[in-house]
């Protein structure tokens, strides 16, 4: 008896210092996988990756060691007392320098690297599993599955279940299921039509008050709006309309309504009609409305500044997912206006808010990426945003954001939260939404109380949602992976892309304009349409190579990517030169050479298709040339062109516009003059651009202009323009003129050529 005491207290001791020991072990296995992963974005930096870099340093925080120095220091941050901050003095570059022979070696070595960090996983795995241990066991298990797909030993562990072609929990299988019954509601949709009509006995109160003209099309649930000259792009926009109904019937496990839409729409082209709107109804808060918002709504009717046919198809097509949502709070009610927007069209076009305006500053680099609308730039940026260990915005701040005082990240995390929430139960964040607007109604902000009263109804942590968002970004697990089928920057990396690069700038320098970066982010989907054209060989007409079909092999998001992808499907870096010279012809891959507000480029090259993404880094120039200017240019510097250009080089487009003006199975068309801002959100000058043409005589040629609503790259741009002669330029010196309203005054630029 005298010794038990002692024999409990020495059990008691052994018990202490085992747990010890055993968290000193996993502490030190942390710090060898953290070296390894600092040793190769270290090495990425160096080589001139910098984007990749930072994920994988934030990959060393949030996965094995969240104060690790190296990390931190490679971050561009400093340490202040006992905070980490930003090295104002050592800004964190943004831009690859690195080429396609250094980028290789080093995807090499990232799949050698997450190879090794799984086998060292899976060495403890088993350790801790012959230690009784399941919960480490697993722990170890689930991280060998986030570095390599296939892993057998560890499925059979977690006793995962099928999941498509791959195996996974139960809640994945979940998130699979939904995720790729929306996609197939989307695909499905996109090529379904829809009867739209125009009326003339419709009245719209807020748009007479205004005494705006205006006329209105209605289909089988909506009503809308619009200028008199925009019939088929409002009709358009219905068609999207109705096609979103339906994908919210799949999106949505709530009945969604089947009659007539309880609103109409008004989306006119110029903000100055948007504002005279404004202004003859007197809305709440009319000043700020006017200087910083987009879309407003009055009585029964939502009125919103398109400025072009994809601001306006993004228009109908979020009123529709808010209206189906019903939810009220800002951040849902923006997040979910992205969500279904980015599902549908993987662009963003039209912000409740204008960020730009609302800091009342000049936007840097790093907020041109937030306000981008291309989906990819915002899933790299949720991706890293989901990579933080620290700084992000937690899911519970969500309910408390007001939309007039968005910051670029709450934006980022209130649509990527509710695109996770629309795979995982939707239900769920309709009781947040309701949780929040009484909360709201009560003056309560407290996350807290949120996170109690969400609890209680769903026997779930919000903390626990915003883990599984962070997994499901950063791809914690194969099926997650799965699900976003992205592919990773650094296998966006080709060979040879180092000298297409030299040989494009060299082309845009004879043109006068800045040369640009490469991005390997923005080469991701470069890969994927270039490995569709080399397997579909016979897919060589515009048409073709700027879409992708699903049946044979491509995808939906794939084919709105290639709409305004730069291909060349014979590339030859001998032939570079040539090649570009003839892009002259082709308007659309024009504004590639002669837009100088594209600051960066992905590219890929797979054997000889080279496919350009010269859309997801425009931005403001940094050269005193900013603004709009025309092809050709403006002064008259003897330059001469063919009079013609060949239908079959142009594609579809260009067969219909001929059709629709009595020139049906004409084989050519007149030498076609561009404009180019290089707005990705459209022309907002359609309402008063003009251009006219003169032939040698001084006779008028017949003309059409055309604005950036193609789907075709030869045809079309971003923020371009095209005045298409709709006959072969006569023979000799022809003149032309460019006019719109810029600000108060007329602009106008003018030029001449001579036509061979």
């Amino acid at each position: 008896m005298t010794h038990r005491p002692f024999v409990s207290s020495l059990v008691a001791f052994t018990l202490v210092a085992s747990a010890a020991a055993q968290a000193n072990e996993e502490a030190d296995f942390n710090q060898r996988q953290a070296k390894s992963l600092n040793a190769f974005a270290k090495k990425s930096f160096d080589k001139g990756f910098p984007r990749i870099a930072k994920v994988v340093w934030l990959q060393v925080h949030k996965l094995y060691d969240p104060d690790n120095v190296e990390a931190w220091t490679g971050l561009g941050y400093v340490k202040v007392g006992n905070s980490w901050n930003p090295d104002t003095n050592k800004p964190y570059p943004k831009t690859d320098t690195g080429n396609g022979a250094e980028g290789q070696p080093l995807q090499r070595a990232y799949e050698q690297l997450k190879k090794d960090l799984a086998g060292m996983h899976r060495l403890q795995a088993d350790k801790w599993g012959k230690a009784g241990r399941t919960d480490r066991a697993n722990h170890h298990w689930r991280m060998v599955l986030r570095w390599v797909d296939d892993d057998e030993q560890a499925k059979k562990a977690l006793d995962y279940v099928e999941v498509g072609a791959l195996s996974g929990t139960g809640l994945e299988k979940s998130l699979y299921d939904r995720s790729k019954a929306i996609e197939k509601a989307v695909e499905e949709q996109s090529k379904t039509d829809y009867e739209v009509k125009q009326v003339t006995d419709v009245q719209c109160e807020p748009l007479d008050r205004a005494q705006v003209k205006y006329i209105t099309v209605r289909s089988e649930h909506f009503t809308l709006h619009g200028d008199e000259d925009q019939l088929d792009s409002l009709c358009n926009g219905l068609r999207w309309a109705e096609r979103t109904l339906r994908v919210c019937k799949v999106a949505f496990p709530w009945p969604v309504k089947d009659g007539a839409w309880p609103q109409d729409w008004a989306c006119f082209d110029a903000k100055e009609t948007f504002q005279q709107i404004l202004k003859a109804n007197q809305v709440p808060d009319l000043e700020w409305r006017l200087e910083n918002t987009a879309s407003c709504g009055i009585g029964r009717t939502n009125v919103a500044a398109t400025t072009g046919v994809q601001v306006l198809l993004d228009s109908c097509v979020r009123n529709v997912a808010r209206g189906c949502a019903g939810f009220a709070s800002d951040a849902y009610v923006e997040g979910i206006g992205h969500t279904l927007v980015g599902m549908i069209f993987n662009n963003n076009r039209l912000f409740s808010v204008d960020l730009k305006k609302q800091q009342g500053t000049t936007a840097s680099e790093e907020d041109r990426e937030f306000q981008s609308p291309d989906f990819d730039v915002w899933k790299n940026l949720s991706l890293e945003l989901a990579w933080r260990s620290t700084g992000g915005i937690p899911a519970n701040r969500l309910p408390f954001c007001e939309a007039s005082n968005f910051s670029n990240e709450e934006r980022i995390k209130a649509w990527s939260f509710c695109d996770y929430m629309m795979r995982r139960d939707p239900e769920m964040l309709r009781t947040m939404d309701a949780i929040a607007v009484d909360m709201q109604q009560k003056r309560q902000k407290q996350p807290a109380d949120f996170d109690k009263q969400f609890e209680e109804q769903h026997k779930l942590p919000v903390a626990q949602l915003d883990k599984e968002w962070e997994d499901f970004w950063t791809g914690a697990s194969p099926v997650l992976k799965a699900i976003q089928n992205n592919t990773p920057p650094l296998a966006a990396i080709s060979k040879g892309v180092d000298k297409w690069l030299e040989a494009y700038n060299a082309a845009r320098k004879t043109f006068g304009k800045t040369p640009v970066t490469w991005s390997a982010n923005f080469s991701s989907r470069c890969k994927e349409h270039a490995e569709y054209l080399k397997k579909n060989k016979d897919l060589r007409d515009p048409a073709s190579m700027h879409t992708q079909s699903v049946d044979l092999g491509g995808s939906y998001v794939g084919s709105l990517f290639a709409q305004m992808a730069l291909v060349i499907p014979d590339a030859s870096i001998g032939n570079a030169k040539k090649t570009f010279e003839k892009w002259v012809y082709l308007p659309g891959y024009r504004d590639a050479l002669v837009n100088n507000t594209i600051l960066s480029v992905g590219m890929y090259l797979e054997g000889d298709v080279l496919v350009i993404n010269a859309t997801s880094g425009i931005g403001q120039p940094k050269a005193a040339s900013a603004g709009a200017d025309c092809y050709p240019p403006r002064t008259d510097g003897g330059l001469t062109f063919e009079r013609e250009v060949a239908v079959a080089d142009l594609g579809s487009e260009v067969e219909a516009l001929l059709k629709k003006h009595g020139r049906e199975g004409q084989k050519t068309i007149g030498f076609p003059l561009t404009i180019h801002f290089g707005s990705t959100g459209g022309l907002g000058v359609r309402g008063s651009l003009n251009c006219s043409m003169r032939g040698p005589k001084g006779d008028a040629i017949e003309g059409v202009l055309v604005f950036d609503d193609g789907t075709v790259r030869t045809t079309s741009a971003p923020g371009m323009a095209t005045f298409w002669p709709l006959d072969p330029l006569p023979k000799g010196k022809v003149q032309f003129a460019w006019s719109w309203m810029g600000g108060d005054a007329q602009q106008v630029l003018k030029g001449g050529f001579s036509a061979k």
